[in-house]
């Protein structure tokens, strides 16, 4: 996928006869590290949306007369739009393309696999008042659809920086990841043949059971979060347990994503799974270095997402599995059944040192899937998904 990237945060140019709005935005790869190059612009579609005097909120087309496109040869996008005269001022921006079939909005855009040549993800952004300071961050939304729920479930919105660095932003495997799990949970199978994960599936649809999942590497919070979300509508409200986990600069925007779940669930407690976060180290947790929350429970599984692109991090990786599987078997009430769901975009071969660690350390597949991944103007890539079971509790050498 490709992703519209806001370099900063959107400006307000004030006039006695106008309102200028000022937007500098990038198309780039989830890594930044290659500039969409489309075969025929693309046009872009900037909505405004404003609370009326009921409190309800109205979207407004801010490209109406004057439509920003984006072309082979450009890096860097900038352009003004008047706003409306409008009684209230415009409180939020979406920027996202202006064709649907390349709008990543849903789910069910990204999967199952779209027929279209590719996707592009829009951006959000607050706007802030005379009063207030430019926002530090911009977010993306991605609605969560299912068939076996009644529309869909409320849109997972999740904060991300503005530029277009690698750092604290929501990367493909993460979004597809989402998307397949959304379909497993939230879809009748017998209608989405694709996904083919049925173990997963009966892991995270075990009626009237709750689950203490483990996310390593979380980076933003996007499949954690994404993943209670979906819990909470296909368990019927059984409380489950989502611990994320990263280095401690991840921590800030984690827990914002966090607080903002929180204040969009609108629901108790009770009735909405704990999502919660603690810093860790691989290369602590490794001998067995954990804090306090990941001591705290036996974990049913442990999801991985987009961490095997770093090779000179997958010993300790592995490493960790390993002692958290164990960690698992010696609690209380705890098993020596702790599964690992991994999910990876291959960026280069040597990933694949990582499945031959975890298959040296008793690590077997127990099912796998495979989701192409359609990008525009470029070859076809795709997120490979696995499902692990330990077999034995031998460990890797240091």
């Amino acid at each position: 996928m490709h992703y519209i990237r806001l370099l900063r945060p959107p400006m307000v140019e004030r006039t006695r006869t106008r309102h200028l709005l000022k937007i500098a935005l990038t198309i780039t790869t989830d890594l930044g590290d290659a500039y969409l190059s489309p075969q025929e612009p693309i046009e872009i579609a900037v909505i405004g949306a404003y609370r009326d005097e009921s409190g309800a909120l109205k979207p407004v087309i801010l490209t109406q007369n004057a439509t920003p496109r984006w072309r082979a040869d450009m890096r860097v996008l900038k352009f003004d739009l008047q706003l409306p005269s409008s009684p209230q001022p415009i409180q939020t921006i979406q920027i996202r393309p202006s064709s649907r079939q390349l709008a990543a909005l849903g789910t069910t855009d990204v999967f199952p696999v779209p027929d279209g040549p590719g996707l592009l993800m829009g951006v959000y952004a607050d706007m802030p008042s005379d009063q207030e300071a430019p926002s530090r961050v911009c977010f993306r939304s991605l609605r969560l659809v299912g068939s076996d729920v009644s529309g869909p479930v409320n849109a997972l919105q999740v904060e991300e920086d503005f530029g277009d660095s690698i750092a604290r932003h929501i990367w493909d495997g993460g979004v597809v990841t989402l998307s397949m799990i959304a379909s497993l949970c939230l879809t009748d199978q017998s209608a989405t043949p694709e996904a083919s994960m049925p173990l997963l599936r009966g892991i995270l649809r075990q009626p009237g059971q709750s689950l203490n999942i483990l996310e390593l590497g979380c980076g933003v919070g996007i499949v954690g979060i994404g993943l209670s979300r979906i819990l909470r509508a296909c368990l019927l409200g059984c409380a489950s347990h989502i611990l994320m986990t990263d280095l401690q600069e991840a921590e800030e925007r984690t827990l914002a994503n966090i607080s903002r779940y929180s204040q969009e669930a609108g629901q108790s407690e009770d009735t909405a799974p704990d999502v919660d976060f603690e810093s860790l180290d691989w290369h602590e947790g490794k001998n067995g270095g954990f804090g306090v929350k990941v001591e705290a429970r036996a974990w049913d599984l442990v999801v991985v997402s987009e961490c095997t692109y770093n090779t000179d991090t997958l010993l300790a990786l592995v490493q960790t599995l390993s002692a958290l599987h164990m960690h698992s078997a010696d609690k209380p009430g705890g098993s020596c059944n702790t599964k690992i769901f991994l999910a990876t975009k291959p960026r280069h071969s040597s990933e694949r040192e990582a499945f031959d660690m975890l298959a040296k350390d008793g690590w077997v597949v127990d099912e796998k899937t495979v989701v192409p991944l359609p990008v525009l103007n470029s070859a076809g890539q795709s997120v490979e998904m696995y499902l692990f079971s330990r077999t034995t509790s031998k460990s890797l050498d240091a």
